[in-house]
């Protein structure tokens, strides 16, 4: 039985920071929506597609003027009412910000990844390995939501995880950047994957937000003889059956690296921003998959080397399961908590 609560998400996604954390919100309202009145996502300046997005999973638009967020913080919290549950996910949404929406009389909670600053927040939620709650400076009320278990999934996902297995011969690998992939990476690892003779099929996976498919038509041009095709806005559902019919998918140690192992799916992997590094370090050494470094600024050279090295090694290796269990029950009663105190 949902409470009287409202739901309000506040993230920011474009063509320059990406789209991972309007993606990562818009799962874990699919996750803990039940709990709620009615769902809000507030963001700032939404592109039509980003709309798009955000109405079709079900949520009202909460569209902001594009400012400085010391000065969005204040103008948010007259507008929230203390029955409010709000989510904040974004490297801008410091401790300050937290403290003067909390004002409101509102609950908060921080999906984080930084572990940057001290949180004024009721819950956090850090889907990262090896993460403890002696990790932050908090309130003494604050409750976590910490490791793999949380990660945050869309239902699709959830509802087709599998184990790993070995993948005996790499032939077809899916490349995935994310919706917008602002630097260009998509192209990069295309040309490196392109120089590896055994690879047969290649699907790119691109998003609303990505502006560079122009420079993809060329490389396809010059290699007839692998299979290669473009797919633009795959929902949920379309994104994790391609990922299963793959022998590797190549992505960020971002959500769509978590997608990809929750799947059982083998993944060469690696970091373009420094939040990532982590993740990527974390899966490497646990053998869960393969991170080629820094995909930004590897030589191409190296790059394919990389990536060769990262397939020899799912043909060889059995991977240990990235969130054996996860827990979305228990993040259920977290928000049910918050919403019903």
């Amino acid at each position: 039985m949902p409470s009287g609560s409202r739901l309000v998400l506040r993230a920011d996604g474009n063509a320059q920071i990406g789209l991972g954390h309007v993606v990562r919100l818009l799962a874990l309202a699919d996750m803990v929506r039940a709990e709620f009145a009615v769902c809000w996502f507030a963001i700032q300046q939404p592109t039509s597609a980003i709309r798009d997005m955000i109405t079709s999973a079900g949520m009202h638009l909460w569209e902001l003027p594009a400012q400085e967020y010391e000065a969005e913080a204040p103008v948010l919290m007259g507008q929230l009412q203390p029955t409010d549950v709000v989510v904040l996910d974004g490297y801008r949404f410091a401790t300050a910000y937290q403290a003067t929406v909390r004002q409101s009389g509102c609950r908060v909670a921080v999906v984080d990844d930084l572990r940057a600053w001290a949180m004024a927040a009721d819950l956090v939620i850090n889907h990262a390995p090896g993460v403890t709650p002696h990790d932050y400076q908090a309130l003494s009320t604050t409750r976590f939501c910490l490791g793999p278990a949380f990660s945050l999934l869309r239902s699709e996902f959830r509802q087709r995880a599998r184990w790993p297995q070995v993948v005996p011969h790499v032939t077809a690998v899916a490349l995935c950047f994310g919706g917008a992939d602002p630097q260009q990476l998509t192209v990069r690892c295309l040309t490196a994957l392109l120089q590896l003779p055994q690879l047969r099929r290649i699907s790119v996976v691109i998003g609303s937000a990505f502006a560079h498919e122009a420079a993809l038509q060329p490389l396809i041009a010059d290699h007839p003889t692998v299979q290669i095709s473009v797919r633009r806005n795959l929902g949920s559902a379309e994104m994790a059956a391609l990922f299963q019919a793959h022998d590797v998918v190549v992505c960020p140690a971002s959500t769509v690296l978590l997608e990809a192992l929750v799947l059982g799916c083998a993944a060469v992997t690696g970091y373009y921003v420094d939040n990532q590094r982590y993740l990527a370090a974390y899966v490497h050494e646990h053998r869960q998959a393969y991170s080629v470094g820094d995909f930004a600024q590897l030589p191409p050279e190296q790059l394919k080397e990389a990536m060769a090295s990262g397939l020899r090694f799912h043909e060889t290796i059995l991977r240990e399961p990235y969130a054996p269990v996860l827990a979305t029950e228990e993040l259920r009663r977290e928000f049910q908590r918050l919403a019903s105190r």
